[in-house]
């Protein structure tokens, strides 16, 4: 997170719609994701509820408790670290807060409390704040606006933004008129008015109108009077039938429902110019609900870039359900919010480690369509992800839909994905080979497998001592010996070690079905390229194959995240 910024720490939710009481930490950027039907959009909305002036007017109905509990109150609390004197917005915050806030406090409490009337039928927001939680000030107000919309400005982006009823609500502060050049061009076009007024009044339809509308009107009245029809086109209603049209650089034909993609992305764009109307006297927060709806794919990862690398979204509240909207993320609070026997969460806070910053996409790739998942098996390349895909493929052919996904780490170490996916409690399991590494001296070899098993569970249980010996029969001997500890570590910490590699684990499964696809050695075939050849052997598996390896000691993993 960057300095000089106000920092948003934690939010507290009691009682609100589909959150009886949860904790959610926060950062400046916030991804939030789940399945359907979880809380994603209320969350925005206990936002709104506190920043936004609009959605607070409409006050709470009884609706908005939690299970319709209308004896306790609904309470949201925001806490929020204002410790960088330096920081313009902490400054902005302060000069608002006034006696709210003693000049060494460090941290700002913002809650929002309603109790339900039940002779209204409504609950009213109140709104209180300070420095000291336990002793916070009732927050004043000026009509429906409280000294908290002076400071802060939601820019909230539904996942249906409508592009037209947009431009017409704000179209006064996108397009203005001070230039002197202006006043002369106005003065024409109200001439140009009036003159159009006067012809659309001589039309014969209209004055064949007047000439009948006037007796039947007399019927009821009989003063001297007639009825008349003018045109009253005015120089106000100027932008009243201005609408934004997309076309191409090279085509003069205008496209006014140019796709649903392109409409969204020219809202973002009117939405950037708003905040930038109010980024020097408030603080700007993004609230934006599920962006990659109507965006194709290459268009949710330019929108990805714009987000989480432009200073002005500083403040970003994200709710989604895809994995290209998480492509360029980084310095981001991923949260996920799932079902349980109530609405929980987790998170944890997510940097790109700096050997991927000039890739981040790679890395962020593959986890970002894992944390969509309940449950990852993480192996360690293609030929693992492929073989497991096509045995899962046939024993559980809705695995995906399942919530299982098949994570391969290319080389990045487990851990990194282990702590990230343990913090979002998403349940995992490790697939991993008993390598051996030749050391300096060539005349011993380090268990590199036993070592990382030991550092993906955290503890010394698998010996290290090197060993003399580097073949296939010392990797099996090394396996057997502590057979009893890796089975241990298999039921208590889901971490699968291979008895040597994937290769010739699948042979012992299946060497003679190999021979005969494959040739006399399978295992050299299957090792000297291994992508290319695991897509040949796969075609040829047979249910029953699938079946076996499934079934087996060896490949025990994936019942392991399947059951």
């Amino acid at each position: 997170m960057g300095d000089n910024t106000l920092k948003f720490e934690d939010i507290k939710i009691k009682n609100f719609r589909n959150f009886e009481d949860i904790t959610l930490d926060l950062s400046n950027k916030n991804i939030f994701f789940g399945l359907n039907d979880v809380g994603k959009t209320n969350f925005l909305y206990a936002l709104r509820y506190i920043f936004d002036k609009d959605i607070r007017k409409h006050n709470l109905q009884d609706s908005d408790f939690h299970n319709k509990k209308l004896d306790k109150p609904i309470e949201i609390l925001i806490t929020l670290d204002i410790s960088d004197t330096a920081c313009t917005d902490c400054q902005k915050l302060r000069a608002q807060l006034k006696g709210a806030l003693l000049s060494d406090d460090q941290k700002v409490y913002i809650k929002l409390q309603a109790d339900y009337d039940r002779k209204e039928m409504i609950a009213l927001p109140i709104l209180y704040w300070g420095g000291n939680k336990d002793k916070l000030q009732e927050m004043k107000q000026r009509g429906y606006l409280y000294e908290l919309d002076y400071v802060f400005n939601v820019i909230y982006i539904d996942s249906y933004v409508d592009l037209y009823s947009l431009f017409k609500k704000n179209i006064n502060l996108l397009i203005k008129n001070e230039s002197e050049s202006d006043k002369d061009i106005l003065s024409t076009i109200q001439n140009t008015v009036d003159d159009l007024n006067t012809h659309i009044s001589s039309l014969s339809g209209i004055k064949d109108f007047e000439e009948k509308i006037t007796p039947e009107y007399k019927k009821f009245r009989s003063e001297g009077i007639s009825v008349s029809v003018k045109s009253e086109i005015a120089v106000k209603g100027l932008y009243s039938n201005i609408i934004p049209y997309i076309k191409q650089e090279d085509d003069e034909n205008l496209y006014p429902t140019a796709g649903e993609g392109r409409k969204k992305l020219l809202a973002y764009s009117i939405f950037d110019l708003l905040s930038d109307e109010s980024a020097e006297k408030k603080i700007n927060l993004f609230l934006i609900e599920e962006p990659e709806n109507h965006l194709h794919k290459s268009m949710q990862i330019a929108l990805s870039q714009i987000l989480f690398t432009d200073s002005k979204y500083q403040y970003l509240f994200v709710s989604t359900h895809s994995p290209f909207i998480l492509y360029e993320m980084d310095n981001v609070n991923l949260i996920r919010i799932y079902s349980e026997r109530k609405i929980t969460s987790a998170s944890t806070f997510y940097k790109v480690p700096d050997n991927f910053e000039k890739n981040r996409k790679m890395l962020n790739r593959s986890l970002s369509e894992a944390i969509f998942a309940d449950k990852v098996l993480l192996v360690e390349g293609p030929s693992e992800q492929l073989l497991f895909e096509k045995v899962l493929t046939t024993v559980n052919p809705f695995f995906e839909a399942n919530g299982i996904y098949i994570l391969p780490v290319d080389g990045i170490d487990f851990n990194s994905y282990i702590d990230i996916l343990d913090n979002l409690n998403i349940f995992n399991v490790v697939k991993t080979d008993n390598d051996l590494r030749k050391t300096k001296s060539n005349s011993v070899y380090s268990v590199l497998g036993f070592s990382r098993c030991n550092s993906i569970i955290g503890k010394e249980m698998l010996p290290t001592k090197q060993i003399n010996q580097n073949d296939i029969n010392a990797k099996i001997s090394l396996y057997n010996d502590n057979l009893a500890t890796l089975n241990h570590i298999r039921e208590k910490y889901t971490v699968y070690l291979s008895k040597s590699d994937l290769e010739h684990d699948l042979d012992e499964v299946l060497h003679d079905r190999l021979v005969e696809y494959l040739g006399d050695t399978p295992v050299e075939y299957l090792q000297e390229a291994k992508k290319y050849h695991m897509v040949e052997l796969i075609e040829k598996l047979t249910d029953a194959d699938c079946r076996l390896i499934y079934e087996h000691y060896n490949f025990a993993c994936l019942k392991g995240v399947v059951e």
